[in-house]
């Protein structure tokens, strides 16, 4: 365990100084490398190897669908289709706000994305129909967490190319926790607005919702191909540009070629920058598996645990705090190789998990104090870091009660695998 405070230390430091988690990530692990005496070869090799994995390609294409879905005009029929589902009850349009965000993470699986598209047309209207500027953007950054849960999920891409778990499986297993908390916070929404008298009202000026079901059937068949074998998650993100463009070209007719490139080079940086963070973690790892840390882990677990439940219950503990202090893909690639053998140790199934894993790593995005959806929202809103929180404290607790749902009841990630994947 030295091994482990010494790496936190160093990595703390780097953080409180300002480095970019890349640099701190890498640094740390060439300075755990030097003091075990190790050639720092090993960092370069595992750096290299690491992303030289097929799956990780997934990540630019549905970060480039979701680029494409924006600017051929999907989203904005989106958002329009359920608002005119939503209508006359308290907190109408914060409603639509949060199934939007459902819709989007669907196809995209970003939470930065997924904020950022739905909160670009849905918080100017929310605070225009007088909701205040830091609730509306509350419900965004809570909607935002859905986004890498619900099916494709790029954490959970990063995560099975880590363990080697299938990625399909993880999807499938994120479903029914993601529907699950979209309803947590609708049911927050609408308790908020009630009591405090914000609009029933949703009206949105979007245009036309000509061909809207090429939009809503998009979730649908990307789902489809990728948990029914047809494509693996990887072939589903490439279709899910190509459909994208098609529907944004040919039915649509907005989208603009002369804008693909910019559209592209924001997708290549998004994913170049978890890239590099996987590469750098993955040197981490590996320092941390020489130093026998997961093995120490899992002996000290089984040796005060008496159960996988309550080894569940630790985990969300320990993961509760981690997603507090650290972002999501570091905190991924960090504690994944260290929590392995405790899974197989207390029989724990691999897919449920991960998704658990990946989920209570997830909600640490509006988590104070680096929760970075908070931060958004801040830019966002114009208001203080603490009024922020206070709006949004609804709904972390309403996110973490789904996610806690998931200890005491397994079949609410491994229901769907089982039926459609035929794991169990």
């Amino acid at each position: 365990m030295e091994a482990l405070g010494i790496y936190l230390g160093l990595f703390g430091v780097l953080f409180v100084l300002g480095i970019p988690i890349v640099l701190a990530l890498a640094l740390a692990a060439v300075l755990m490398l030097l003091m075990n005496d190790v050639s720092l070869i090993v960092f370069a090799q595992k750096f290299i190897v690491s992303l030289d994995n097929y799956s990780l390609t997934a990540m630019l294409f549905f970060i480039l669908a979701g680029e494409v879905m924006n600017g051929g005009g999907m989203t904005r029929r989106i958002v329009g289709a359920v608002s005119k589902v939503v209508r006359n009850i308290p907190g109408g349009l914060a409603i639509v706000a949060v199934v939007s965000c459902g819709l989007f993470a669907a196809i995209n699986g970003s939470a930065i994305a997924t904020a950022v598209a739905i909160g670009a047309i849905l918080y100017p209207a929310m605070v225009k129909q007088g909701y205040p500027p830091a609730f509306a953007a509350a419900v965004i950054a809570a909607g935002g967490v859905v986004g890498p849960i619900i099916p494709p999920s790029i954490p959970m891409i990063v995560y099975g190319s880590t363990t080697g778990d299938s990625i399909a499986a993880l999807f499938a297993g994120g479903m029914l926790l993601g529907v699950l908390i979209v309803a947590g916070e609708i049911i927050a929404v609408y308790l908020i607005s009630k009591r405090r008298g914000y609009g029933r009202e949703v009206a949105l000026e979007l245009g036309s919702n000509k061909g809207i079901v090429w939009a809503l059937a998009f979730p649908a068949l990307i789902f489809g191909v990728i948990v029914g074998g047809i494509m693996t998650a990887t072939e589903a993100s490439a279709l899910a540009v190509a459909y994208a463009w098609f529907v944004g070209t040919f039915i649509y007719r907005e989208f603009k070629f002369r804008e693909f490139p910019g559209m592209m080079l924001r997708a290549m940086k998004s994913s170049g920058t978890i890239m590099a963070i996987v590469g750098a973690a993955t040197a981490v790892a590996w320092v941390l598996t020489y130093e026998r840390v997961p093995q120490t882990v899992t002996e000290t677990m089984v040796s005060h645990l008496s159960s996988p439940m309550a080894f569940m219950a630790v985990t969300f503990g320990l993961l509760f705090f981690v997603g507090m202090i650290m972002d999501l893909t570091p905190a991924i690639l960090i504690l994944t190789p260290i929590f392995i053998e405790p899974v197989r140790t207390f029989g724990v199934d691999p897919i449920y998990f991960g998704v658990f894993f990946c989920s209570v790593l997830t909600a640490g995005l509006i988590t104070p104090p680096v929760g970075t959806l908070i931060y958004l929202g801040c830019s966002t809103s114009g208001k203080t870091f603490a009024e922020l929180v206070r709006e949004l404290l609804p709904f972390v607790l309403a996110i973490y009660a789904a996610i806690f749902l998931v200890v005491f009841f397994p079949d609410i990630v491994t229901w769907i695998p089982h039926v459609l994947l035929k794991l169990y």
